[in-house]
């Protein structure tokens, strides 16, 4: 049987982020061996840096939607797609018919994670935070067509970079329609495009909107 594959990135003080809106993470010690014999440390962290899911109520009000807390076993542990985007230039969309052409190629269906891999990478920080490969409009409405359960980026935006909030067309199409989004995921030079079994596990954050999460997956035989 394959093995599973980490496509999650280690989180550090100086991870990529996008402050004002999105603040870097910072670690401070609570005890130390020295002092107080054991090792504790309390997190100022922010729910979207790393690797990270959200929740419908990232967007919309807790009084109509899923918060982070109420994402299920069965949507954990799942299965869906890798699509190959590498070749698209930085900055650049995908459009909805070459996103269809790799669900029909890869058998996307319904319930499915998809997980697109477009080359970004955290450690060419200009190109992950401002130029990144976004799905265009269309792509996200081709999503909900196919009942997919989430969508997956390798950017720290699912949306058009330098997007007001109000032109973010991607999350403003899936949350609504309960589509989960995960932004940030790493090491997809281990994989390529193809069928994968996934364990994507937020925390559970009581009524928040999101979390950073463990991202898997595993080649189908």
């Amino acid at each position: 049987m394959s093995e599973w594959i980490d496509l999650t990135q280690t989180l550090a003080e100086d991870s990529p982020t996008l402050p004002p809106l999105h603040p870097k993470p910072e670690f401070e010690d609570y005890a130390t061996l020295a002092a107080d014999d054991y090792n504790s440390t309390l997190l100022h962290l922010e729910t979207h840096c790393g690797t990270h899911m959200d929740a419908p109520t990232h967007f919309l009000s807790k009084d109509e939607y899923r918060t982070i807390d109420e994402i299920t076993v069965d949507e954990m542990v799942t299965e869906g797609v890798i699509c190959d985007f590498t070749h698209k230039e930085p900055g650049s969309g995908i459009s909805r018919e070459e996103l269809a052409e790799q669900a029909e190629r890869y058998d996307l269906s319904a319930g499915d994670y998809l997980i697109f891999d477009c080359g970004m990478a955290p450690a060419d920080t200009d190109e992950y935070l401002r130029n990144f490969v976004y799905p265009e409009a269309g792509a996200a409405e081709y999503m909900v067509e196919r009942d997919v359960a989430c969508f997956a980026i390798d950017a720290l935006s699912a949306d058009k970079p330098g997007a007001e909030l109000e032109e973010h067309h991607v999350h403003y199409t899936l949350l609504p329609e309960d589509i989960l989004i995960i932004e940030g995921v790493a090491n997809l030079q281990a994989v390529s495009a193809g069928r994968y079994d996934v364990i994507a596990t937020p925390i559970p954050y009581e009524n928040r909107d999101g979390s950073q999460i463990r991202l898997l997956v595993r080649p189908q035989e």
